[in-house]
């Protein structure tokens, strides 16, 4: 089973690794204020999954003011969302004191174990980001090592641009 560190401690991920230039597994999360969102509501567009393990936390809320202000100045055609396993109050409160327009869900475990991005041990997604083509298919995955670094944001949006 694949691992990665928290505050360099090992911790197992569970659930099936997403394969390079293959169909993105499928998946429904609840998005906070509006019901439920599945991969099909993203098809036909190039999707930015900014995954975050707890949305009040300082490296997570970097992350997540990183991904949407790059998400206001996205073209046409790009989706840019945040997952996490917080509550519906927690994201909503984030959103709303970051100015965020931002489209954030909350699941932990059937997106996780679809993207083998769960960790069981904590009950939290593993920091990531994934990108997905127009045609459904996983273009660039990042799994951050030790959950506590932030990904490499440019990287994940210049695979953006490479699909766009």
């Amino acid at each position: 089973m694949a691992t990665v560190t928290f505050k360099g401690e090992p911790v197992e991920l569970e659930g099936t690794p997403v394969e390079l230039n293959q169909a993105a597994p499928d998946f429904t999360v609840s998005e906070v204020g509006a019901g439920t969102a599945s991969k099909e509501d993203f098809a036909g567009k190039v999707l930015l999954v900014s995954v975050v393990p707890d949305i009040d936390t300082s490296v997570c809320s970097i992350q997540s003011n990183r991904i949407s202000d790059y998400a206001k100045q996205a073209g046409d055609g790009i989706e840019v969302v945040t997952i996490s396993t917080n509550t519906d109050e927690s994201l909503a409160k984030w959103k709303s004191d970051n100015d965020s327009t931002m489209r954030v869900f909350n699941d932990s475990v059937e997106f996780g174990k679809a993207y083998g991005i769960y960790l069981p041990e904590l009950d939290k997604l593993a920091r990531s980001m994934f990108v997905i083509d127009a045609d459904g298919n996983v273009v660039y995955e990042e799994i951050v090592n030790e959950v506590t670094n932030e990904p490499d944001y440019e990287k994940a949006i210049q695979a953006v641009d490479e699909v766009a």
